[in-house]
């Protein structure tokens, strides 16, 4: 029987098909990669609302007051915490060891100590401190994708005797550089040094008087400190500026910018709100009050190129001169939840959900002026943006009606 020739075409396809490499494989390959690296982005987005945690003035449970508030954030919605670890280096471990916070916030060897001059004993002990506390988390959390943010409390009380001083002696305000700058050197030589891989340690310097140097050119860390250290991030206890229009709040922000160096190799925004509230007690302790007002100076801050707005606090840690708490709380001293805390839990799952969109929808996480925005248009803060608006355009107008009436000589008009 004679055999029947197979076509040349067809012998050609089949030795093409396999002598070719097979990119349908290694395109499922990157794709399956880029997915894997996506969700990890999802899981450890940043919410950019936080609580602190420090010094409860009440408990519920028989836990470590750390642990207890932390507890609360968790169930709360939030993925960040602040708290002080003091001079403990190993108190992190133990907090993370229960709560996988993937945004950490620490007060760490925090003092004023420099005030008197910063001799070269106290630099190496500070530089030895941090460089170990660092070298620590890079070694210990690598892979984890966490975010270690090392430092100190309100610097302006450090800086200054009283809250109406207006010049500041050069010998202090020298230390507080040097220990700023040691800081973040032992930070930065620490992570030179370390071998390590998907873990992220930055170090931050808190202002809290920023008001007084734009609006009143006094000594302040923003002017007299700031512009001579070279620190990644810069935290603002806000306190001087919520009850001001959200115009002012921008101004104060763009003013901390303007005062901050250019560095590299940090990931913006590089300022964040370190604290910021308004208590129970201001309120009349009505919790709807509480919780409009507290969202109306949230929504002020949200508005501006900052990276985390971090409330005061889970538990109150002030009390009044009666002994009863000031209000600075997201869980009472009764132990009930406020309005403030469901709201912001209602925000947190709605933003999961929204990064969960957003990310299916264009292959990446919102950047943070996307997230911003998002907080802005939810309901829960849609009421806070229309009491802003107003203050914005009576602070105009009363600028207006002031260099008018200065034009003829004449009062105040608004």
């Amino acid at each position: 029987m004679k055999k029947k020739k197979i076509p040349a075409f067809l012998l050609a396809a089949v030795l093409l098909f396999h002598l070719l490499p097979l990119p349908v494989a290694r395109a499922a390959g990157s794709g399956a990669a880029q997915t894997d690296a996506l969700e990890q982005e999802i899981a450890r987005y940043n919410y950019i609302i936080g609580a602190n945690a420090f010094s409860p003035g009440y408990r519920f449970t028989d836990m470590e007051p750390l642990m207890e508030m932390a507890d609360r954030i968790v169930a709360w919605g939030s993925n960040m915490i602040k708290f002080s670890a003091g001079s403990d280096p190993d108190l992190v471990d133990r907090l993370l060891a229960n709560y996988d916070f993937d945004y950490v916030f620490m007060w760490f060897r925090s003092s004023g100590a420099f005030r008197d001059g910063y001799d070269a004993a106290e630099a190496q002990a500070d530089y030895d401190a941090v460089y170990a506390l660092t070298q620590k988390l890079l070694r210990v959390y690598g892979g984890t994708g966490k975010r270690f943010y090392i430092g100190h409390w309100e610097g302006d009380w450090y800086y200054l005797e009283n809250g109406d001083q207006r010049q500041v002696d050069d010998t202090v305000t020298e230390g507080m550089i040097e220990w700023i700058n040691t800081r973040q050197r032992a930070v930065d030589d620490a992570k030179r040094d370390t071998p390590h891989g998907d873990v992220y340690v930055w170090n931050y310097l808190e202002l809290n008087r920023p008001a007084d140097a734009m609006n009143k050119g006094y000594d302040r860390v923003v002017n007299r400190v700031l512009p001579h250290v070279n620190v990644d991030y810069v935290s603002y206890s806000a306190y001087d500026s919520m009850n001001k229009s959200a115009l002012t709040v921008r101004r104060t922000v763009d003013y901390i910018y303007k005062n901050l160096p250019e560095k590299s190799g940090v990931p913006g925004p590089r300022v964040f709100i370190g604290e910021v509230a308004r208590p129970a007690a201001s309120c009349g302790f009505s919790d709807a009050r509480h919780c409009s007002a507290n969202l109306a100076i949230l929504s002020k801050y949200l508005r501006c190129e900052v990276g985390f707005v971090l409330y005061w606090q889970m538990y109150c840690n002030e009390t009044q001169p009666d002994g009863s708490f000031r209000g600075y709380w997201l869980i009472d001293s009764e132990g009930n939840r406020t309005q403030l805390y469901e709201k912001l839990r209602e925000a947190f799952a709605d933003g999961r959900a929204y990064v969960e969109k957003f990310a299916s929808q264009n292959g990446r996480v919102p950047t943070n002026r996307e997230y911003r925005r998002f907080l802005l248009r939810h309901p829960v803060f849609v009421r806070a943006r229309v009491c802003d608006f107003f203050e914005s355009l009576f602070e105009k107008c009363r600028a207006a009606a002031d260099k008018i009436a200065a034009l003829f000589g004449g009062a105040r008009l608004l």
